[in-house]
C-alpha cells in the first residue's frame, strides 16, 4: 500500500520535468533566433527558385488582366448630330447673312419637292375625271342614239331606211319626173342627218317649224341655210301645190351631201 507521502513526491518530479522540458525549449528558440535571421541573407545569394517564378509572373498576368483589375468598360451607340455646332456669328460679319440664304435655299429645296408631287397628284385627277366624263359623255350619245325616234310624222328617218347617197337617188326621181317623191326622200334625209348626226332632239310629233327651231344651235349657217330651203320647198309642193322648177331641184339635191355630210355638228370639237 502506498504511502500519501510518495504519491506527493511522485507529482511534484513530474512538474519539474515539465518545466524543465519547457525552459529548455525556450532556450533552444534563443538559440536558434540568430541562426533563422541570417538565413535570409544566405537564401538570398542563393538561385531562385523556378516555382516562385512562375508564381510570380501568373500573378502579374491576374493583374494585367482587364477583366480582373476592377475597371469595367461599356460602349453605348447615341445619335449623331448632323450638322456639327457652330459659334454663333459675331454682330459685324456676314455670316449669318449667308447661313439666312443658305437655310432659305433648304427649304425653298423641300418645299419645291411638296410642291411637285401636288402638282402631279392634281394633274393625275383632273386626267381621271377628263377621263370618266369622256366615258360618261360617250356613253350618254350611245344612249340618246339608241332611243331616237325611227319616223317623224310617219315619215321613216332611220339611217338604214334611206340610200346611201340621198342627193343622187333624188335628184334622179326628179328628172324622172317624181318631184315629190323627190322633196319626201330630201326632206326624210335632212331629218335622219339632225336626228343622228346633229343630235337635234326632234320627236316624234315634231312639225316642219318645230324641227327647224330645234335644229338652231346645232347646225352651222350654211346647214341650217339648206334645211330651211327643203322644208320651204317641202311646204310648198306638198301643202301648196306649187311647181318646182328644175334648177332648184338641182340645187336641192346637189346641196345635201355638201350641207348635211360634210359639215360638223357645232361643239363636236370641244364635246370630243
Amino acid at each position: 500500500m502506498r504511502s500519501p507521502r510518495a504519491d506527493v513526491s511522485r507529482i511534484v518530479l513530474a512538474a519539474a520535468c515539465a518545466f524543465g522540458g519547457e525552459a529548455s525549449a525556450f532556450a533552444q528558440d534563443a538559440v536558434d533566433a540568430p541562426v533563422a535571421a541570417s538565413a535570409p541573407a544566405a537564401d538570398a545569394s542563393a538561385p531562385a527558385d523556378p516555382r516562385a517564378a512562375r508564381i510570380e509572373s501568373a500573378v502579374d498576368k491576374l493583374r494585367a488582366d482587364p477583366l480582373l483589375s476592377g475597371k469595367h468598360k461599356e460602349h453605348r451607340l447615341r445619335w449623331k448630330d448632323d450638322a456639327k455646332e457652330e459659334p454663333p456669328p459675331r454682330p459685324g460679319d456676314g455670316s449669318w447673312l449667308f447661313e439666312w440664304m443658305r437655310s432659305f435655299a433648304r427649304f425653298i429645296n423641300d418645299m419645291g419637292r411638296f410642291l411637285l408631287w401636288g402638282i402631279v397628284l392634281v394633274l393625275v385627277a383632273l386626267a381621271l375625271v377628263s377621263v370618266r366624263h369622256v366615258v360618261q359623255l360617250r356613253a350618254f350619245r350611245r344612249a340618246k342614239a339608241a332611243q331616237a325616234v325611227s319616223h317623224v310624222r310617219d315619215l321613216d328617218v332611220r339611217p338604214e331606211s334611206l340610200p346611201d347617197d340621198v342627193g343622187a337617188a333624188a335628184w334622179a326621181l326628179w328628172q324622172s319626173g317624181q318631184v315629190p317623191a323627190a322633196l319626201s326622200l330630201l326632206y326624210r334625209g335632212a331629218l335622219s342627218r339632225m336626228i343622228h348626226r346633229f343630235q337635234v332632239p326632234i320627236t316624234a310629233s315634231a312639225t316642219e317649224g318645230e324641227c327647224l327651231e330645234l335644229a338652231r344651235g346645232r347646225l352651222e349657217a350654211t346647214a341650217l341655210r339648206y334645211v330651211t330651203q327643203v322644208v320651204r320647198a317641202w311646204e310648198a309642193n306638198i301643202y301648196g301645190g306649187r311647181t318646182l322648177s328644175l334648177a332648184m331641184g338641182e340645187a336641192l339635191c346637189t346641196g345635201f351631201g355638201q350641207r348635211l355630210d360634210t359639215s360638223a355638228p357645232i361643239g363636236a370639237e370641244s364635246g370630243s
